[in-house]
């Protein structure tokens, strides 16, 4: 998978193959590197390169992350980079979708079991902004916000299972 990923004012070119269960081989503007990931917690350990040196990764809910993007702070030996990743495929998605007004619902692409929701009734959201996060098959997917505006009723909760279709949320 491919993505644009923005460190302060440096952006770089990634690709992540994956290599088995817990392994990638992640190529950085042209430079791989082979990485395991370990979940601890509600975060990720990384060995790099099969050394000792080892990284945190947790999620940043949409701190500082514009449309179409995912934020994370990663700690490499002691330094904390804030990362922004954006699928391009998707960022082009989001800033060229139709404009709507009035409520919509929001549905869940596949069938799953809710992992997060990383939004709250009343809250504003900006369109692209990850809502909730559905786990199919050990993979996790957020569903980003359709439209800017306010969360309207939520309808699910985390651990609650649900098939493609079914509505979420509403965003107002």
């Amino acid at each position: 998978m491919r993505y644009l990923a923005r460190i302060g004012d440096r952006k770089l070119s990634v690709e992540v193959t994956r290599r088995g269960t817990g392994r990638y081989s992640v190529r950085l503007d042209g430079r791989e590197r082979l990485v395991e990931a370990r979940p601890a917690g509600g975060a990720t350990i990384l060995t790099i390169d099969g050394r000792s040196l080892e990284g945190l990764v947790g999620r940043e809910p949409n701190g500082g992350a514009g449309p179409g993007e995912k934020g994370y702070a990663v700690s490499i030996a002691g330094h904390v980079y804030r990362v922004r990743l954006a699928d391009p495929l998707r960022q082009a998605a989001v800033s060229a979708g139709p404009r709507t007004h009035g409520p919509m619902e929001v549905r869940s692409i596949m069938p799953g079991r809710i992992a997060a929701l990383l939004v709250a009734e009343g809250q504003e959201v900006k369109a692209g902004q990850g809502l909730v996060v559905v786990e199919a098959m050990k993979m996790e997917n957020e569903i980003p916000s359709p439209k800017s505006g306010r969360v309207g009723r939520v309808r699910v909760r985390p651990g609650e299972v649900v098939e493609a279709g079914a509505v979420l949320l509403s965003v107002e």
